[in-house]
């Protein structure tokens, strides 16, 4: 498998595990000229969600935009997640930013920034999903 059918395959693998754990997703591969987002998602509102004093981000009305960072061996001491560093973190801030604007939400809309690592050893993949990895955002 090579880097962009792994990446594919990743990616279709994290909207599964979105979808199954009660998000909607709304887009996938929104590209600019400095980046792209991976997967943007929203967690599904409940019933018992209407009745909360205070919702949150973590609450349902945060958009997700979703970092998905694939590898097909994982090393002892190298996990996929760790290939997100501060830079590319920053990027994300910025490109959700954009993409909050371009779709005419306001720019304090609760949104967060999450990971989802896929790790094939054996043929066997492995989701870890990383909420809110920008605490500022």
């Amino acid at each position: 498998m090579d880097t962009r059918d792994l990446g594919k395959f990743g990616e279709d693998l994290a909207c599964e595990y979105l979808v199954k754990n009660g998000y909607k997703i709304i887009g996938r591969n929104y590209r600019i000229n400095f980046g792209e987002i991976d997967i943007i998602a929203q967690k599904r509102w409940k019933f018992w969600d209407l009745f909360r004093k205070n919702p949150s981000a973590s609450s349902g009305r945060a958009i997700n935009f979703i970092e998905v960072k694939s590898l097909s061996k994982q090393g002892k001491d190298f996990f996929p997640e760790q290939r997100v560093d501060y830079k590319k973190q920053n990027k994300y801030i910025r490109l959700a930013e954009i993409w909050l604007s371009k779709n005419k939400f306001p720019q304090n809309y609760p949104c967060q920034i999450d990971i989802i690592a896929i790790s094939i050893n054996n043929e066997i993949p492995k989701v870890d999903f990383f909420e809110n990895i920008v605490e500022d955002k």
